[in-house]
């Protein structure tokens, strides 16, 4: 039995140093992904289409960053990169391209109220 419990405890340490490797490694691997907020920005640059972006202020731990979501996920990205500027205006271009009329809003128009004038 106590035989058993030592080869849990160890089989338990294993995987959490096996999965602190496997994170610490992909997190070296390009762009940084997303976890509540990015505390780190990469400058690796974002091939694939995006889906949206937003930017992150900076307010620590979080750092001013682009945030890029694509098919892989949220990637947090260095704004003062040159290409990441034409990655938005390309991505906006394409938005304004592809807009159906159901995602329109129908533009609402208001009259002043006519006011009357009776002479009695």
């Amino acid at each position: 039995m106590k035989t058993s419990v030592a080869v849990m405890r160890s089989l338990a340490a294993i995987a959490i140093v096996a999965f602190t490797i496997w994170t610490s490694a992909d997190a070296h691997l390009g762009a940084e992904k997303v976890s509540p907020c990015c505390v780190f920005v990469s400058r690796s640059r974002v091939v694939e289409p995006l889906k949206s972006f937003r930017l992150q202020e900076r307010n620590p731990p979080c750092v001013k960053a682009v945030i890029f979501e694509t098919e892989r996920g949220h990637f947090c990205i260095d704004p003062r990169q040159p290409w990441v500027r034409k990655k938005i205006e390309e991505f906006i271009r394409q938005q304004k391209m592809t807009v159906s009329p159901t995602s329109v809003s129908p533009r609402l128009t208001f009259s002043a109220p006519q006011s009357s004038t009776e002479s009695n």
